[in-house]
């Protein structure tokens, strides 16, 4: 069952093991416990067996894609019994065969009251160490929904000419594919992919990735196990979902906090190569190029309709980095010291949520520094004593509507929503 943790969290590990686990049964389930008539439920709760979660989701840079996100559960196999060996015939999750299998359903949850997903995948791997005379611990590795669809290749087709995001659901929607539309969630995007072949046996993850580098967008399975796509964003007008740092009594602390500025964070020569195109469009600063040396960003097979098309994405990517800026890179967060609001909000956190990041200096000038940015790669890491949570971070503009009579022309803070 979930567990309250030290600190007041609650958490909790749900394992499918591929048969109905809460099935009345005559001389055996007690009245008025859990089981039901039929059953209705193929998860166990481990809950109690489990020494240490680490989820690792996202990506490190935004100029990079989404790989298939990861889950490390260590459980103590000894005080459930060897219930996790597939050694052990008389496990009750066994059925002629050990019920945690390669892509069994696992979830993990936190927050205030247990019911914020963090992570919603599949069994990849198990592994038993034996430790003599007789300790074992269960190793429960896991991935997310990008992992199983880079398992799958596409039968060649020949889509025509449509937006980044109806090429997206076009892919998942084909038959050797047949991914859920109920586990999915696909913004429009502004992009438009053009007539593309798709050969046979072309990486159906591969395929996807390459539309989100031509729309500049994301995709990525989420918290609850879903493929979302998001259209390209330089603005927005969200509001934050959390502010890190700072003085305010609804502010999170920041355990750690990494700045970057430099070479590193500058593109002024970018290229881009549609699919069946021969020459890049090519989009260019001489002035950054003076000033901080040629740092060139390539992408090719880019499946875009036209050069036009090519163009237009290298002159958006140049316009976001030519120049370099200060940005907050990185941010760790201790869960234990915060409250059950806070908690929760934590537990939560999305890719692609923004936050407001406070840093404040004892000396120098200004004393403090607030940015908006954008969360691109999420990871938790819980144990006994502690949860702690690191952010990999990204660069975005938060607008305020324009408002009449009140707002000022020319202000880059605002804009019509």
């Amino acid at each position: 069952m979930a567990k309250t943790l030290n600190w007041g969290e609650t958490f909790k590990v749900l394992l499918d093991v591929g048969f109905i686990t809460d099935a009345f049964t005559l001389d055996a389930s007690t009245l008025d416990g859990p089981d039901v008539l039929d059953g209705s439920t193929d998860f166990v709760d481990i809950t109690e067996y489990v020494q240490s979660v680490n989820i690792n989701r996202g990506r490190t840079g935004q100029l990079e894609p989404f790989n298939p996100s990861t889950l490390s559960i260590v459980a103590d196999d000894r005080a459930s019994g060897r219930q996790f060996d597939p050694l052990n015939t008389a496990s009750p999750w066994y059925e002629g065969d050990l019920g945690i299998a390669p892509r069994r359903r696992v979830e993990v949850y936190g927050g205030s009251a247990g019911t914020a997903a963090m992570f919603k995948g599949y069994v990849y791997d198990l592994n038993i160490e034996y430790d003599q005379p007789n300790l074992s611990t269960a190793t429960i590795l896991a991935v997310d929904a990008l992992a199983q669809l880079g398992q799958t290749n596409l039968t060649g087709f020949t889509p025509s000419s449509q937006l980044t995001s109806e090429r997206v659901s076009a892919i998942l929607d084909r038959t050797e594919v047949a991914w859920s539309t109920a586990l999915r969630s696909i913004s429009t995007g502004v992009a438009t992919c053009g007539t593309v072949v798709y050969e046979d046996q072309t990486n159906v993850l591969q395929a996807l990735q390459a539309v989100q580098f031509a729309e500049n967008g994301r995709l990525f399975a989420d918290r609850n196990g879903n493929v979302n796509f998001d259209a390209r964003i330089t603005s927005s007008f969200a509001t934050a979902v959390a502010n890190l740092g700072g003085t305010a009594i609804t502010a999170v602390p920041i355990q750690a906090l990494n700045t970057v500025y430099g070479a590193e964070t500058v593109l002024n020569r970018v290229s881009v190569q549609i699919s069946g195109g021969t020459a890049s469009s090519v989009a260019a600063s001489t002035a950054s190029q003076a000033e901080y040396g040629i740092k060139n960003f390539s992408i090719t097979d880019i499946p875009l309709q036209n050069d036009a098309a090519g163009s237009a994405l290298a002159a958006n990517l140049l316009d976001t980095y030519a120049n370099p800026e200060v940005r907050f890179d990185e941010a760790s967060i201790l869960v234990n010291p915060l409250s059950d609001s806070l908690t929760e909000t934590m537990a939560s956190l999305e890719i692609g949520d923004i936050l407001t990041v406070t840093k404040t200096f004892s000396i120098g000038s200004p004393a403090s520094v607030t940015k908006n940015v954008v969360i691109e790669g999420i990871q938790h890491i819980v144990t006994p004593s502690r949860h702690d949570i690191r952010l990999r971070l990204g660069q975005v503009d938060v607008l305020t509507p324009f408002l009449l009579d009140t707002s000022t022309l020319d202000d880059d803070t605002v804009g019509l929503g």
